[in-house]
């Protein structure tokens, strides 16, 4: 027996102990224990001709968070004990481990268990390969030695990667999920609130890779890690379909995406890249949501979001690629949809540069609550397995944790298949059959196998390939196959793949010619410089000239992320010249992302691609990130003028660009070439918007006359207001009083006196208050909140009796807290409320109002009031089945029909804030302070999300910036209510539809 002794200075992802800790349960919602495997099992609705089976469960599976197999159709499976509550977060005095099943027997059901270790901590994901066991354990990747594959490890357990952090304030979207590939890296996961910067041990911090969710891959020879693709909620899933194309899982805000390299895709929260260059980030690639966004409000049930897939929350991934199953299951993608309890299934369509997801029938139902799908897999023997948490928690895990459950089941079509294993112990003498086997299963572990040979073992090996290759007839997904094999033992020609017919056979060849270049991080190029391959480069641009294929020049495109800076100029320039490329849904990011390090280095050639293509994002995007730049670099600010009015068809995309730069740049000056180009443009109304905010007279004129005209329409005129606001029109005061007596233009009236700072100005707007609408007049209480001598006459209106106290919300008293005026705050507590923050109140609050809002309660509750409620006191943040503001997280699809979950979150708002929805506070020159959230930033400005509203502000006029925290979400809302108020509210969010 080999002696494991592990390092006890690597705490806490693995830890020395004698005996395993005896794992309790948690769960605060029920006494009571789950219904047996058996019963659950039998909660499954299926299609004919499908059964299941329990392949395993508690006490043999517990906890069940990933699993893997190895070559001999074991299942590795990692359990996680030490994912605790909310406040516990994690629970160290547990441990995790790994342990491996099988069915011996081969009747469906796992008859044989062994613990390979027991002495982990945070674990999300195993993975078999290269001479041992991968394991993810954030902040850290582990590799634990077993060369021999005896289920024994060979030694201690080695850190390969480190930096995974670990946030505070969101501690369930971290790294997870170890998948080989197919070009041999090792592929993982991150969610976008744990930032970190992850590298090998050792790493000096400015080689690392930072991460903010996305994609990353390890390469084990070579020892190098490089992060993907940036961004999303929290991926929890990804595989490879038959050609090769990654795509991987996701929640909230979308659940599908194609993984590009070197994409940025959104996220939830602000939406804001951390790089100032990325103005806009790529959307998800299905054409559907699984709950209801798109359409009104009133035409969807939540109850109904079954007609849309069950929910926003995704878990595990798979890609059926076997024939166990009938011929419509290959080749769909499969993944667990967590409140709809269900596996959604997904058909996967070339589109453009890319794919698109098609929603099909989703399968496997379970009715059992206690059901939460966590991971989903394709077997050797064909079948799907998927493994079960077995908890009532949801998401955001604040009701604690059943540990002591835990489930597998084996899906199955007709009768129970059971694996012939012959087929990869004969793979190295018969590579063919492997090859042109039908479960990609097989495929992948003879893959990483060869891998590891010598080359007297895979003469064969190489024969057989080159043939199969060599066969332009024969499908893509066997030939891919042979390519893949071939490049894992060393002998694929790459440029002569180059010319092949097939889009996916040049798709791989390009992909690997640049394999061993360094992709850009989330900011731009490492500080290592790569080599410069002219024939290469040269061979790339014809290709992107002249490729029929748009995949192949979307690869090409991420190709620009690991070329030399100087060469990206000219293959940009191929691509983006490409006009029927204009509208799709990858390239242009993908481009800009490729080039936006020529905005410093080498402006020349990115003005050269601006007059090369029709793409109108990425012309916007050039001539912004141009104009923030026109004070250091005139002459290319200069050329880009021109370029507008030499292109006036075009000028739009152009003048798009430079407005919003504009904005954020104080005291920008009128530029001389400004007139030649605006005559050019004459009739443009983006170019007479454009005069205005540069302070031409005529056009300002022009503006002033058509916004106080009442027989314009109302829309035209909005508009032209915001212009006039943006511009600091030198009329704009006296504009704005006029509007204050206007029903419709009002509120644009009082968003243009924010501007100004007189303490008359402040009476003038408190005096009108009772005129506004409701909504309006919390964005004017909300203006008010925004100076101090302004809060100072809000405040005295509401000592005297003058102002409702209901019409300051928690929110507005956040605000005032945020100008950290001691008198202010006194008075506010004196006058409307005391906001009780203390941890020792707030549990105490909480457990009161479990016992106020109890069921009979709750079934008295009024939902049409609570409704309304929700207009006036949540939809400004909030967006619920479409109908709300964008400001807080949307709560169409969370764990809201639990009390506890509404209660944790809003008494206790500040207990876990992600970084997303911390309040920031900008302290302005001109004495006005503005709090929300950052929405977005470029070089010269911010944009701050406010309730109703958001703001560029100009860094320039930033006289201190703030983050605070504490969350936006304020406390003290339910405190605010009446007892049947919020009976009211909260009933009405509980509720399973909307109520009209």
């Amino acid at each position: 027996m080999k002696q494991f002794k592990v390092l006890f200075f690597l705490v806490p992802n693995f830890i020395f102990g004698d005996s395993f800790p005896e794992v309790h349960n948690t769960e605060s919602t029920t006494d009571a224990d789950p219904p047996s495997a058996e019963e659950s099992a039998k909660s499954f609705s299926l299609e004919k001709g499908i059964k299941v089976k329990v392949w395993a469960s508690e006490p043999m599976v517990q906890n069940p968070i990933a699993m893997a197999w190895d070559k001999h159709g074991k299942m590795w499976v990692a359990e996680n004990y030490t994912y605790g509550s909310r406040k516990v977060r994690f629970d160290l005095s547990l441990r995790d481990r790994v342990i491996v099943l099988s069915d011996e027997d081969g009747d469906g059901r796992a008859d044989a268990r062994k613990v390979f270790t027991d002495q982990l901590q945070m674990l999300t994901s195993v993975e078999i390969g290269y001479g041992g066991v991968w394991l993810m354990c954030p902040p850290k990747l582990l590799f634990i030695p077993d060369r021999n594959g005896d289920l024994v490890p060979d030694g201690e357990p080695q850190v390969m990667l480190d930096g995974f952090d670990v946030a505070r304030g969101n501690y369930h979207n971290f790294a997870n999920g170890l998948r080989w590939g197919p070009d041999g890296w090792l592929y993982g996961r991150c969610g976008h609130s744990c930032p970190g910067r992850i590298g090998v041990p050792g790493t000096p911090n400015e080689l690392r890779y930072p991460i903010d969710g996305g994609i990353w891959r390890y390469n084990p020879r070579r020892k190098v890690v490089e992060v993907l693709a940036h961004g999303t909620v929290n991926p929890w899933g990804h595989d490879w379909d038959e050609h090769g194309e990654l795509f991987f899982i996701n929640t909230v805000i979308g659940h599908m995406w194609h993984m590009i390299p070197g994409a940025h895709y959104r996220e939830s929260g602000s939406g804001a890249s951390q790089n100032p260059l990325i103005y806009e980030r790529m959307p998800q690639h299905a054409d559907h949501f699984h709950y209801d966004t798109n359409l009104a409000w009133h035409q969807s049930r939540y109850g109904a979001a079954d007609d849309f897939g069950g929910g926003h929350a995704h878990v595990g991934m798979a890609i059926y690629q076997a024939d166990h199953f009938p011929s419509e299951w290959r080749n769909r993608l499969l993944t667990w949809n967590q409140h709809g309890r269900r596996l959604n299934r997904e058909r996967l369509k070339r589109d453009g540069s890319g794919y698109v997801g098609k929603h099909e029938t989703d399968v496997f139902f379970n009715s059992d609550e206690w059901f939460r799908g966590m991971e989903v897999s394709v077997g050797p023997d064909g079948a799907i397995y998927g493994l079960d948490w077995s908890d009532t928690g949801e998401c955001h895990d604040h009701t604690g944790v059943h540990r002591k459950s835990g489930r597998i089941y084996k899906f199955f079509h007709g009768e129970n298949p059971v694996a012939d294993l012959s087929v990869i112990e004969n793979g190295f003498y018969d590579p063919e059959a492997i090859i042109r086997n039908p479960n990609i299963w097989y495929f992948r572990h003879w893959l990483k196998a060869i891998a590891n040979r010598n080359l007297s073992d895979s003469e064969k090996t190489v024969e057989v390939c080159k043939l199969i290759l060599k066969e332009k007839n024969e499908l893509a997904s066997i030939r891919l196959k042979a390519m893949w094999g071939l490049h894992a033992m060393g002998f694929l020609n790459y440029d002569v793949m180059l010319n092949d017919p097939n889009e996916h056979i040049r798709t791989w060849a390009i992909r690997l010619l640049v394999d061993e270049l360094l992709i850009d991080t989330l900011f731009g190029p490492l500080k290592l410089t790569p080599e410069v391959m002219p024939k290469v480069e040269r061979r790339f641009v014809q290709l992107a000239k002249t490729d029929p294929s748009a995949l192949v020049r979307l690869t090409l495109a991420t190709v620009l992320q690991r070329l030399h800076i100087e060469s990206r100029g000219e293959l940009a320039k191929a691509l983006s010249s490409r006009s029927e490329d204009k509208n799709d849904h990858n390239l242009p990011f993908v481009v800009w992302a490729g080039i936006t390090p020529l905005v410093e280095l080498d402006p020349k050639k990115i003005l050269e691609v601006a007059r090369a293509t029709e793409w109108p994002n990425l012309r916007t995007w050039i001539a912004r990130a141009l104009t923030e730049r026109s004070k250091e670099n005139p002459i290319a600010f200069d050329y880009l003028l021109k370029l507008a009015g030499d292109q006036p068809e075009q000028a739009d995309s152009l003048l798009a660009g430079i407005e919003r730069a504009v904005l954020g740049i104080k005291g920008f000056e009128k530029p001389p070439r400004w007139d030649e180009v605006s005559s050019k443009l004459k009739g443009n109304p983006n170019a007479l918007r454009m005069s205005v905010l540069l302070g031409d007279e005529d056009a300002i004129g022009q503006m002033e006359k058509l916004v106080l005209d009442l027989d314009a329409a109302i829309e035209a005129r909005r508009h032209t207001m915001k212009i006039l606001i943006d511009s600091n029109s030198p009329n704009l005061k006296s504009i704005c009083e006029n509007l204050l007596q206007e029903t419709e233009m009002k509120i644009w009236g009082a968003r243009g006196l924010s501007k100004f700072e007189g303490d008359e100005t402040a009476e003038m707007l408190i005096s009108s208050l009772k005129d506004f609408e409701l909504d309006e007049m919390e964005e004017v209480v909300e203006i008010l909140c925004g100076r101090v001598n302004w809060t100072d006459a809000l405040l005295t209106n509401l000592e005297e009796g003058k102002v409702s106290k209901s019409l300051i919300s928690p929110y507005h008293a956040l605000q005032i807290k945020s100008l950290q005026n001691e008198d202010l705050e006194k008075r506010l507590n004196m006058s409307w409320g005391l906001v009780r923050t203390s941890p020792e109140y707030l549990t105490k609050r909480k457990e009161e109002l479990r016992i106020e809002l109890n069921t009979d309660s709750l079934h008295e509750a009024d939902l049409k009031k609570g409704s309304l409620l929700y207009d006036q006191k949540c939809s400004g943040c909030h967006q619920l089945y479409g109908r709300g503001g964008y400001l807080g997280p949307d709560l169409t699809g969370s764990g809201r029909a639990n009390l506890d979950y509404l209660l944790e979150n809003i008494v206790d708002p500040n207990s876990a804030v992600s970084g997303d929805y911390r309040m920031n506070v900008l302290s302005l020159k001109n004495g006005r302070v503005l709090s929300g959230m950052i929405a977005g930033q470029d070089r010269n400005s911010l944009t701050l999300r406010m309730p109703g509203a958001e703001s560029v502000v100009s860094k320039a006029d930033i006289r201190q910036r703030e983050t605070l925290p504490y969350s936006i979400m304020p406390s003290g809302l339910l405190d605010s209510l009446k007892k049947e108020e919020r009976r009211d509210l909260i009933a009405y969010l509980m509720h399973t539809q909307p109520v009209n």
